[in-house]
């Protein structure tokens, strides 16, 4: 009868014992899923550097047209399109530029706050006026577009 009983007692614990082996290999935590794995992490964040890099090459290429707009030759509608376009293409760069490339950003932000400024109620009238603004501004941008372009080439090669 002993016997018996210590067979019972040893089929339990093995029921036990493969209860918890089936709902520790079913939880959420004893495996990475494959949206965690490391590869898929590494293709997310390749991914968004991508992008990041994608959106400042943007920028760049915006704030360099805007720096040739020459408003008494082009125009203030022309001037007008170019800065509305960098303002597009900076607040996307400044959602996703990487953490090496955000102090140029930040520097191109503040230029490019100098230049709206600079522009704000810019008319055909009044352009001989505020001329020397624009081109100091414009001037301040254009430093502030280098140095963006050098931070890119470090981190973002192929832009």
């Amino acid at each position: 009868m002993r016997f018996g009983r210590a067979r019972r007692s040893a089929s339990g614990a093995v029921a036990v014992v493969a209860l918890v082996c089936i709902v520790v290999s079913c939880s959420p935590t004893s495996s990475p899923s494959p949206a965690s794995s490391p590869e898929t992490a590494a293709a997310a964040t390749t991914a968004a550097a991508d992008e990041a890099c994608a959106d400042v090459a943007a920028l760049r290429s915006s704030l360099e047209a805007l720096t040739n707009v020459k408003p008494r030759q082009d125009g203030v509608t022309a001037l007008n399109t170019a800065i509305a376009d960098v303002k597009t293409n900076l607040d996307k760069a400044e959602a996703s530029a990487s953490e090496e490339l955000q102090p140029s950003v930040q520097q191109v932000r503040m230029a490019f706050d100098d230049v709206q400024t600079s522009v704000s109620g810019l008319t055909a009238d009044n352009l001989r006026e505020k001329a020397p603004a624009i081109g100091a501004a414009l001037t301040q941008l254009a430093t502030a577009t280098k140095a963006l372009s050098t931070a890119v080439r470090e981190s973002c090669p192929g832009n």
